[in-house]
């Protein structure tokens, strides 16, 4: 719930001039274009040109969502003056189509049999709470992510690792391997999540090494799926959009 400090903050948008919508760009491309793309068509983030927004739609929820972030997306806040932030939703409002949902390629019917048939999608990822934890929750995949960063999540997962998923490998004194999703980590201790869904946790004391390398413990499935086969699991899973 919203102090009232920032409820009063939140009102209508007093700066909506073409200079602040210039001027709101200049943000984004600053705090926002990783992962929303230089012109906003997604890529880590969602598309925002589509008009269309999860957390609200309205002027007031883009500021509240700019300014505090969205718990459980990977989107954090951004620390800028009320006035740069209402400058950015003007910028994002800019940027609108008014389209909904961005046109994929591809049948979403026969990806969703793909999807339970081939590739054991989901001995690692939940859907509608069912399915493994090692993988992100697919869910509401369609509303934190745009259709090309779907894809190439498939082909080469590797090349863009959420933090929450982070690859960490762990020697014991004894010799034993340990590998798994980074979860905590302090001086003196490290949990992780393994890849048969149990948390470990490790004094340091008890480890010979500890490695993170920059890879996804999710293999790369270009093999698995291409063609027709990988547009129509793409349109699958960007259809995911529980109410």
């Amino acid at each position: 719930m919203l102090s009232k400090a920032l409820q009063d903050r939140v009102q209508e948008n007093p700066h909506t001039t073409e200079a602040d919508v210039e001027a709101g760009a200049k943000v984004f491309q600053r705090s926002c274009s990783l992962c929303h793309g230089a012109d906003g068509t997604g890529g880590d983030g969602p598309d925002l040109t589509r008009g269309v927004f999860r957390h609200g739609s309205s002027d007031a929820a883009l500021f509240r969502n700019i300014l505090t972030g969205i718990p459980n997306s990977g989107m954090g806040g951004i620390y800028q003056p009320d006035k740069s932030i209402w400058q950015v939703v003007s910028y994002v409002r800019s940027l609108s189509r008014g389209g909904g949902e961005e046109e994929v390629p591809g049948d979403p019917r026969r990806g969703r049999l793909l999807y339970m048939s081939r590739g054991s999608c989901s001995d690692c990822h939940r859907l509608n709470g069912s399915g493994g934890r090692i993988g992100p929750d697919l869910s509401d995949l369609g509303w934190r992510r745009a259709p090309d960063h779907i894809r190439a999540s498939i082909v080469d997962p590797a090349e863009s690792v959420a933090a929450d998923y982070r690859t960490v490998e762990v020697r014991t004194e004894s010799g034993a391997i340990v590998r798994g999703v980074l979860r905590n980590e302090d001086r003196f201790s490290i949990q992780l999540f393994d890849e048969f869904e149990n948390l470990r946790s490790f004094q340091k004391t008890e480890l010979t090494a500890i490695d993170k390398p920059e890879e996804s413990l999710m293999p790369p499935l270009g093999s698995f799926f291409r063609g027709r086969d990988l547009d129509d699991l793409v349109a699958y899973l960007y259809s995911l959009r529980p109410e």
